[in-house]
């Protein structure tokens, strides 16, 4: 089961949150714990240069004079304090009673100034010991030179300073702990709140139907980021609602077309059965039911083919194809009604062009070209056929004159079902099907297709084809 966006971010923001409690807790308690132990061993000091500042030599014995001072911390038996004296040659001058014979850890090596260290009490608590090497002022004859210096060091528990710490600790762990749970519910409020919005979008989502694209999303006080969502879910349900639309008008419009001829089909058939008629009566009824027959059957096989092209289902297996070749091929079928029709041809072919590419498809791309020109141009007019090969693309130019559309009404021949003629009066002779197919199939073939038209005159269709097929998935 995924986490909600609400749970990642609280779950997310709470995390960080504790991080960064858990950093400052940890920076604090050193930060405390340095101090204390800093205070702690500057008191140690302190103490020791004070009982070290009653030492002198007098007579060459060292007189320590510790009898002004109170020494009770050394010689009570419960946590006591200890200190050390040692001479030069490391014999022990002083020995605090709480030592009661045992020494502390002598310091290792000549010793510039104070020194402050963690040590191990001779009882087994742990502590700190402080001290330093000192020559004590002389009375009367001068110290033996063996003599001169001398090593103090004061040691103490450190039992109130690691209580303490370990006070701090708990309180840092409760607060930080406290702060977390505080800090996740009001996140729990402020990411509740900050994400309505979130909510009252899927809800008006959820809410739209397919009779409800044409709505539009409005959240007027959603945050910044959101905008651009609904921005987009705006686009996309008017690219739905104008391809809906698409599909009810195409969906009319099919059904418009396989009326008209069905409508002829029934009309032809019916008459011919009111009465007894002549064998060439019946004849001539069945070659205008065949002729019906052959128009709905490449309406249906161009409704198929567009659906293929839509859905994804066709395979390009591209091989070298002669344009000219397959031109003269596509054109053999068409000769017959070009010449009915009395068209004159004009082949432009150029040099041997040669394109790689699906020769199948690329058939049934000029195939339809060529039957738009022998429909549509005008009697006793001129069907162009051209090839122009280029650096990266071949281009074939089919043009016919008699043309009785605009500029502004060729933009619209790739649709479907759409024809210039808006009274329909060849409604189930040209379905307006077979440029549009002509444009899915370009398009598969990596190729681009354009219609230019100037009422009176030329109606050109140029299609460009890339020498090197794209790379297509097999169905």
């Amino acid at each position: 089961m995924r986490r909600s966006l609400r749970t990642t971010l609280i779950l997310s923001t709470t995390l960080g949150t504790a991080a960064v409690l858990l950093a400052a807790g940890v920076l604090l308690y050193m930060l405390v714990r340095d101090g204390l132990v800093d205070q702690f061993d500057r008191a140690l000091l302190d103490k020791a240069c004070l009982l070290a500042s009653a030492m002198e030599w007098e007579r060459r014995e060292l007189d320590l004079n510790f009898d002004e001072f109170d020494m009770h911390e050394f010689e009570r038996r419960d946590r006591p304090a200890y200190l050390q004296i040692w001479l030069t040659d490391g014999t022990v001058a002083f020995r605090s009673p709480s030592l009661a014979g045992a020494d502390l850890q002598h310091p290792a090596g000549s010793l510039e100034g104070p020194f402050c260290r963690r040590v191990v009490l001779p009882d087994g608590r742990p502590g700190r010991a402080a001290g330093f090497t000192m020559t004590p002022k002389t009375e009367g004859s001068s110290p033996p030179p063996d003599a001169a210096a001398v090593t103090v060091m004061l040691a103490r528990g450190t039992g109130s300073v690691d209580s303490t710490l370990a006070q701090l600790a708990v309180l840092l762990v409760a607060v930080g702990l406290a702060a977390v749970a505080v800090s996740a519910g009001v996140l729990w409020l402020f990411v509740r709140r900050g994400l309505r919005p979130l909510d009252r979008l899927a809800d008006r989502i959820g809410g739209l139907g397919e009779q409800d694209l044409s709505q539009r999303i409005h959240l007027p006080d959603a945050p910044a980021e959101l905008e651009p969502v609904a921005a987009r879910l705006n686009d996309l349900l008017g690219r739905l609602e104008a391809a809906f639309e698409r599909e009810r008008r195409f969906s009319a419009d099919v059904a418009h077309e396989l009326r008209t001829p069905l409508a002829g089909l029934r009309s032809t058939m019916d008459v011919a059965l009111t009465k007894s008629r002549r064998a060439d009566e019946y004849a001539h009824a069945l070659d205008r039911c065949l002729r019906i027959t052959v128009q709905l059957q490449a309406m249906v096989e161009h409704l198929l083919s567009l659906a293929r092209l839509d859905a994804g289902q066709v395979e390009i297996r591209p091989e070298t194809v002669c344009l000219a070749d397959l031109l003269r091929d596509a054109w053999k079928p068409l000769a017959e009604a070009a010449e009915a029709r009395r068209l004159r041809v004009r082949w432009v072919p150029g040099p041997e062009v040669t394109v790689t590419t699906d020769p199948s498809l690329l058939g049934l791309v000029v195939r339809n070209i060529l039957e738009n020109a022998v429909v549509h141009a005008n009697e006793g007019g001129l069907v162009t056929i051209e090839t122009v090969a280029e650096k990266n693309e071949t281009t074939i130019r089919i043009a016919n004159s008699g043309s009785c559309l605009t500029q502004k009404q060729a933009d619209h021949v790739f649709e479907r079902l759409w024809r210039g003629d808006d009274a329909r009066t060849d409604v189930g002779i040209h379905c307006g099907l077979g440029l549009p197919l002509v444009n899915q199939v370009v398009t598969v073939l990596g190729g681009a297709v354009a219609a230019r038209s100037t009422a009176g005159g030329d109606f050109l269709i140029t299609v460009s084809i890339p020498n090197a097929p794209p790379h297509a998935a097999s169905p």
